[in-house]
């Protein structure tokens, strides 16, 4: 790796992003009742941005054939660039970044889809929507390519601060309102505790460069383990929980994810996921290297925690988003898996002395952050189709009779819901194969068999989704055979009881249930589809993120290899 280079190609991908968010504010206030153009232009400027990354590294000589490229087989994809740092060793290019970079803007672009008929609806804010989720994702590629904790703090901030707006975003709603304040107050705390486990980093070692911190924790020897050492630790495990909803950090996540705009919950369960994790998988794989044992049993009892708790809590759930924010905290637990394999794993020595870990746990993470991301935004955008159709409230009840009513989506519904349970040959399974396999080879199989056991819980309420739809009828539908008489018995009882209740009008709201006055019509309000227009946008992500879990569990040769490659350089491989 070169050395100080302030050459802004370094960095050329995330200038990329932030520009077009510029020009997305900016064209905002120029183009009038056209507002349609916003959100082609922010997909633009993520589509450029990787390629930007990809021009950066491949190496088009080098790929033998389109299946070498397609495979990753040949040197080309991951062999073209040279590894450089720049802005006085700050930041870093190198193959790990442009993997973050490819998976970030997929991430950006599937968002902006699923959003496409959410925001015709709110014309008016189409611009700070679109212009926000970019500076969102301008942080995350700032976390990837970090290499110096004042670095990757600015960067975790940039990422953090437009998300609390965005949560938000639904001006006037108290439930969107509610979940922006609580996401900022939580967010606030784990900024502050991070910030202060960083500078007691630098306190111990006189350094804020990764590799320098490295050095100095190697210096130090036994002292590596010293108190000011765990406690700083302790701090950025703790921060770092918070952002990926770990327990007991956890509590902020269900309200907001419940609250916030749900294309703006389903980047935020992938998207802001990811980035925390492939920021804190360099801190820990580098910085840190020298004090493994620390982090490691930290990061042990988050995963157990986590894992446990997330999916005891999403048993009960009838709300889907809820459901899919606990899952979310349980995948958390899973993908931490790796990151403790990294700690526990072999560890070798190289040929100037560093400690050099084993790589497959770290490539498990990038692989599974990779298969989630088709997996969680396909469910979430199935929400929102479903939305954009038809008044719903996103409970377990108005998903009932779906396989009749609309077919299609509830068979890509049932292909996320067993992706994210485990179930062959979908890309879920070999996410958790390929963690699970991580821990047993660092020599935790009680945890892989932890992990496995969570699983299997899992599949209840995943699979409970998938039986409501194909076996449960729709709300109001009488079972077959029934008469006209028995099918409007519920609405005529309700007539006959009696047409107002203390005075009030009486309606019967989607979920079956019985509301008055005011609460009728803001239920009312409430229960409308989105958008009367077709979503062609939500659409599209939605048959992306279908062909990403099928096609890719067919044949995941393809990620694996990427994320593989992506971790030769960072661990030295």
């Amino acid at each position: 790796m070169s050395g100080a280079n302030n050459d802004v190609m370094v960095i050329l991908p995330g200038v990329v992003v932030a520009a077009t968010a510029l020009v997305v504010f900016m064209a905002d206030t120029l183009v009038g009742g056209r507002k349609w153009v916003l959100p082609w232009i922010a997909a633009a400027g993520l589509i450029v941005a990787a390629g930007v990354a990809t021009a950066q590294w491949i190496d088009v000589g080098a790929i033998g054939s389109v299946w070498d490229f397609v495979s990753g087989s040949g040197s080309g994809l991951f062999g073209g660039g040279t590894a450089e740092s720049g802005f006085a060793s700050m930041v870093a290019l190198d193959k790990f970044a442009y993997y973050c970079t490819l998976l970030f803007c997929v991430i950006g672009v599937l968002t902006i889809m699923l959003s496409d008929a959410y925001m015709k609806k709110r014309r008016d804010a189409m611009g700070e929507f679109y212009g926000l989720l970019l500076l969102v994702i301008t942080g995350m590629i700032g976390m990837a390519i970090s290499i110096d904790v004042i670095a990757l703090f600015v960067a975790f901030e940039l990422m953090s601060l437009p998300t609390y707006v965005l949560a938000g975003f639904i001006r006037g709603d108290e439930r969107s309102g509610e979940a922006a304040i609580k996401y900022f107050i939580n967010g606030a705390f784990s900024s502050a505790i991070l910030l202060f486990g960083l500078a007691l980093l630098y306190a111990a070692t006189g350094q804020t460069n990764y590799a320098s911190i490295a050095a100095g924790l190697n210096n130090l020897g036994a002292d590596a383990q010293s108190g000011l050492v765990i406690v700083a630790l302790v701090l950025v495990a703790v921060g770092f929980g918070f952002k990926i909803a770990a327990v007991p950090f956890h509590w902020w996540a269900p309200d907001v994810y419940e609250g916030a705009p749900t294309p703006v919950t389903a980047f935020m369960s992938v998207g802001i996921k990811a980035g925390a994790f492939v920021g804190f998988l360099k801190l820990f794989t580098v910085a840190v290297i020298s004090a493994p044992e620390v982090w490691t049993a930290i990061l042990t009892i988050l995963a157990v925690l986590t894992m446990i708790v997330g999916n005891a809590l999403a048993l009960p759930q009838r709300n889907l988003k809820r459901m899919l924010a606990y899952s979310s905290i349980a995948h958390a637990g899973y993908i931490l898996l790796g990151l403790i394999a990294v700690g526990a794993g072999n560890v070798s020595v190289g040929a100037s002395g560093e400690r050099v870990l084993d790589t497959s746990g770290s490539s498990a993470v990038l692989f599974y952050l990779g298969a989630y991301a088709f997996m969680n935004i396909g469910a979430f955008g199935i929400l929102v189709w479903i939305r954009n159709r038809r008044a719903f409230r996103y409970t377990l009840d108005e998903v009932a009779g779906l396989a009749r009513s609309m077919p299609w989506t509830a068979i890509a519904m049932t292909l996320f819901m067993l992706s994210l349970t485990g179930i062959p040959p979908l890309i879920g399974f070999w996410g958790k194969l390929y963690l699970f396999t991580a821990i047993v080879n660092a020599g935790m199989t009680w945890l892989a068999v932890l992990a496995v056991i969570m699983s299997a819980v899992s599949a209840y309420y995943y699979l409970r989704v998938v039986w409501y739809m194909y076996f449960r009828e729709a709300p109001g539908v009488a079972p077959a055979g029934a008469g006209a008489a028995e099918a409007g018995a519920v609405q005529a009882g309700a007539v006959e009881a009696g047409a107002t209740v203390a005075g009030a009008p009486v309606t019967v709201g989607a979920a079956g249930a019985l509301e008055t006055g005011a609460g009728a019509a803001a239920a009312e309000a409430t229960l409308v589809a989105d958008d009367a227009g077709p979503a062609v946008g939500s659409a599209a992500a939605v048959v992306i993120a279908s062909l990403g879990v099928l096609v890719l569990g067919l044949y995941p040769s393809p990620l694996i290899s990427a994320a593989q490659g992506a971790l030769r350089v960072l661990l030295g491989g």
